[in-house]
């Protein structure tokens, strides 16, 4: 029985383990270093599992205070769990992403399947959000969006099915209501999207009547922390430093905001962005891919002019208001085009791209199928090779500023000399050196706060000043510590061969 299962779904579990291959290779190393975000995300994850408490000395917050910004909370209590089995290191900070993105592999499947009842339709849709560039990238980068973008499918694919069994809706609650406590773009697009998927449910709803108002009453129970932290806490604030539409204390005036939308609307559409990835910062993008592949777009133009030549499609039409609902959280921000808050466009413009490659599917003979599948087969496979291929160089040798590469090293490197200087000297010329000390120290909040890190010392270099000072372990960029200066110990060297770090002991 078990054999068949598997014969049936050979295709099924072929598209998984490639997902796996792509997002958990080399997890911890590739992309080499740590962001900032990734660091904090980690360390108040490890923080929550050893003393819950955040880095500030919070007790189990849902929001976390974190360089200025307020960071959603479902990310870091899974990096808590993580960083408690696998330890407090890259690959633990990654790996609940990654995991969460092949879920929403698995649903995104489940949810094309009960849209169609076709078998090949939901491999296509699994496949083509297994080789998603945006999703491989948010896979591998201990961002929340990730997690966001998989509760939200998975909510969905239960929504769905619950139609036939109607438990199923408690469930699918509880999955859209740990969105929103997973990424915040998720408080503005999940309303939206219940509201499209609720209308589409609609007579499967109304029959259920009685799951469907215990679902509520779960939700809103669990739904109240985070209201009462959006009334009284940081939301409002939050949305200020990050929001296109509005200042400090109010909205800007309609128009204004009509024009700011409609400028970072069609900025996100931008073939540089949506295609060639382009991107200030490797951090959200490989600058070489954008958020769709060459043969996602092409698939979803096709998509698009299904959905007018065949009626049989225009039911599902909803799709495209998905689409727009998870590009609104981006079009709404002040840092564009963000891939990080477009992410929300996974699953539903993949969902399109399988209806785009269904429509030529359909339309050849039964001969002329087979030639079609084994093209699309041999350009998926060539797309990825190369995708991949650029992945590894860009990630393990271009992106290495973008992600702090040498914190680790020099850090690790001090540690050794603590007991022969009185004081180390970290430069702060990278940015937020403090959170990648208590990482790679691996102290814990209440250790931190109470002083774990008196012998260190934080701010730019000063070499005319700091080389006469004695008993110093100087870290410092080589703008600020020349080549030929004395009593260098070490150099750390980026990906390329350039120093990113010079060490002195005075």
């Amino acid at each position: 029985m078990i054999y068949k299962t598997l014969v049936k779904y050979r295709v099924f579990f072929t598209v998984l383990f490639i997902a796996f291959i792509l997002r958990f290779s080399w997890l911890g190393s590739i992309p080499v270093g740590l962001s900032w975000d990734e660091a904090a995300i980690g360390y108040n994850g490890f923080g929550i599992a050893t003393v819950h408490r955040d880095e500030w000395l919070n007790r189990m917050p849902i929001t976390f205070k974190s360089f200025g910004d307020y960071k959603a909370a479902v990310a870091i209590y899974a990096d808590a769990v993580s960083t408690s089995l696998l330890g407090l290191n890259g690959f633990a900070v990654r790996f609940p992403m990654a995991v969460a993105s092949l879920i929403t592999v698995v649903a995104t499947y489940g949810i094309a399947r009960k849209m169609m009842k076709q078998e090949v339709f939901a491999l296509v849709a699994m496949i083509t959000v297994a080789l998603s560039p945006l999703n491989i990238h948010f896979a591998r980068i201990g961002f929340e969006s990730g997690i966001a973008v998989s509760l939200v499918s998975v909510g969905t694919a239960l929504l769905l099915y619950a139609a036939d069994v109607p438990w199923l809706y408690l469930l699918s609650g509880v999955s859209f209501v740990m969105s929103l406590y997973a990424y915040h773009s998720t408080k503005i697009a999940v309303p939206l999207l219940l509201l499209v998927l609720g209308v589409w449910c609609f007579s499967s709803i109304k029959k259920q009547k009685v799951w469907v108002f215990l679902a509520c009453i779960v939700s809103a129970l669990l739904l109240f922390p985070l209201a009462k932290e959006m009334i009284y806490g940081k939301a409002v604030e939050r949305f200020s430093m990050t929001s296109a539409i509005s200042t400090k204390n109010n909205l800007k005036s309609p128009g204004e905001i009509g024009r700011v939308i409609t400028k970072n609307v069609l900025t996100h559409l931008d073939p540089v962005f949506l295609l060639f990835g382009k991107t200030d910062s490797l951090r959200h993008g490989n600058g070489t891919f954008g958020i769709l592949s060459y043969l996602e777009f092409l698939f979803v133009i096709s998509g698009i002019f299904s959905f007018w030549k065949k009626k049989v499609y225009r039911k599902y039409s909803w799709l495209f208001l998905c689409v727009l609902i998870g590009i609104l959280p981006a079009t709404l921000s002040n840092e564009v085009p963000n891939s990080n808050r477009i992410h929300g466009i996974v699953p539903w413009v993949q969902i399109i791209a399988a209806f785009g490659w269904m429509f030529w599917y359909e339309y050849f003979t039964e001969k002329k199928k087979k030639i079609f599948v084994y093209i699309s087969i041999i350009l998926v496979v060539l797309q990825t090779v190369i995708y991949g291929y650029w992945y590894v160089h860009i990630y393990t040798i271009v992106a290495a500023k973008d992600f702090q590469y040498g914190y680790e090293q020099a850090i690790r490197y001090a540690r050794s000399k603590e007991k022969d200087v009185e004081k180390v000297l970290l430069t702060s010329a990278y940015g937020q050196p403090y959170i990648y000390m208590v990482f790679f120290k691996r102290l814990t909040p209440i250790q931190y706060n109470q002083g774990a890190l008196a012998n260190y010392e934080i701010r730019d270099i000063k070499w005319d000043e700091d080389r006469n000072r004695k008993s110093l372990l100087l870290i410092g960029t080589p703008q600020e510590i020349p080549a030929n200066a004395e009593h260098i110990v070490k150099e750390i060297y980026y990906p390329d061969g350039s120093v990113v770090f010079r060490i002195v002991q005075l």
